[in-house]
């Protein structure tokens, strides 16, 4: 009994040793993010491309060029996942509950926080940073992933640099049913389908401002879904004007929602990111039976731990919500089935040890895409799931300025 008791003691103190690590990990980026900001401001904020940029562009002269910058590949990925679990825990957690959702690292004074509507009318949260200084310049759309927000380090840290360094205008979105987005209406995720519209709502409020001269896109795992998705609608839609990156994104939406929601062996490396989604989703429903009445619907909500799973989700609760069946709702939200005839510049990045959406997801895209020159698909060794940023911040940083600086319009 008294080795047991002394265990437990141990377990918690240990506990509370990591959460207080971890806390004030959170809390030293933070206050490192807002100095590094205010430091590259000081500097003066770039007017014009900080590389020559040819009247006549091709999407494989530019892709050609990132592929010569430097990368760290697979000696990064350990210090990198290190970096990226520091400033990132908690985040999905708190995201996963209208009320927590976005209360870690909130954007500068020069951002101001919008409320815009998708085309269906689904009222969309963003954090927009336009610059005042009477010059007009191009604007940069940044999307987070799964359970994620605008206020997640890795888009905070991107959309800053974008504005201080890079001299962009930005505008951070909480995509439907995520971020403050969440609190505004019941708009369920739709695996980048409707998500791609919201990005294109963006980049049209942004166009439609005196200060932008043309918009890119770039996009996170669902998010990077929804951002394939957006270029493929730019014939409707004619806001996306500066090019877009994909990073860690899928083929088939049906094939990668049923993946994450199978089980997967404990040693498998996808078991502690299986059961982290499942946690977050418990505490998604948990929240949802505040504003949901459909007697159906709640007894949903209402199953086990092991019972809901995302593919039930699609089928129960975000399908009926937008009229369609589960199959339909699976084909709008598949880039394979659109990807072919994209008309805009659209850069795919993708990593071999994705242990979130495989790899695999990449061949069917090659296939797709190889007589197609707007597209390049650019597999990697190493960055697991959208950590190319904590892997090598220099490469992920340069690849970014350098692609939409090369597509913006200045």
């Amino acid at each position: 009994m008294r080795f047991i008791f002394k265990t437990v003691r141990r377990l918690a103190v240990a506990g509370l040793l990591a959460a207080s690590f971890t806390i004030g990990g959170i809390l030293a980026t933070h206050f490192w993010m807002r100095l590094k900001f205010h430091a590259m401001l000081q500097k003066g904020v770039p007017e014009s491309p900080h590389m020559d940029v040819p009247q006549h562009r091709a999407m494989s002269d530019i892709t050609g060029s990132l592929r010569e910058i430097p990368f760290k590949g697979p000696a990064g990925t350990i210090p990198g996942l290190g970096r990226a679990a520091v400033m990132n825990s908690f985040l999905l957690m708190l995201n996963a509950n209208r009320a927590t959702s976005g209360i870690m690292y909130p954007y500068p004074e020069e951002f101001e926080n919008v409320v815009i509507e998708s085309f269906d009318g689904t009222p969309l949260t963003c954090a927009v940073g336009i610059h005042k200084d009477g010059k007009a310049r191009p604007a940069i759309v940044i999307s987070h992933g799964f359970m994620g927000s605008k206020n997640d380090h890795y888009i905070v840290d991107t959309a800053l640099r974008a504005y201080a360094e890079w001299g962009f205008n930005v505008l951070g979105i909480d995509l439907r049913n995520f971020g403050r987005s969440q609190s505004l209406s019941h708009g369920p995720t739709t695996a980048g389908w409707k998500e791609s519209e919201d990005l294109l709502a963006a980049a049209k409020y942004l166009s439609e401002r005196p200060e932008v001269t043309s918009v890119g896109i770039t996009g996170f795992s669902m998010g990077a879904g929804s951002t394939m998705l957006a270029a493929c609608k730019t014939r409707e839609f004619p806001y996306l004007t500066g090019g877009a990156i994909a990073w860690n994104g899928y083929a088939d939406a049906g094939r990668m929602v049923e993946y994450i929601s199978t089980r997967p062996p404990v040693t498998h490396q996808f078991f502690p990111v299986y059961l982290g989604f499942r946690v977050m989703h418990k505490i998604r429903r948990e929240d949802m039976k505040g504003y949901i009445d459909d007697p159906e619907q709640l007894t949903y909500l209402d199953a086990g731990f092991n019972e809901a799973d995302f593919t039930t989700y699609i089928d129960k609760i975000a399908a009926p919500h937008y009229g369609v069946s589960t199959e339909e709702f699976f084909s709008n939200a598949s880039p394979r089935n659109f990807l072919a005839d994209v008309e805009v510049p659209l850069l795919i990045v993708h990593s071999e040890d994705d242990p979130i959406c495989p790899a695999s997801e990449m061949d069917e895209l090659s296939e797709i895409t190889k007589d197609n020159p707007n597209v390049d698909i650019w597999m990697l060794p190493a960055g697991s799931h959208c950590l190319f940023r904590y892997l090598d911040k220099a490469w992920y940083d340069k690849v970014m300025r350098d692609f939409f600086t090369y597509w913006a319009t200045w």
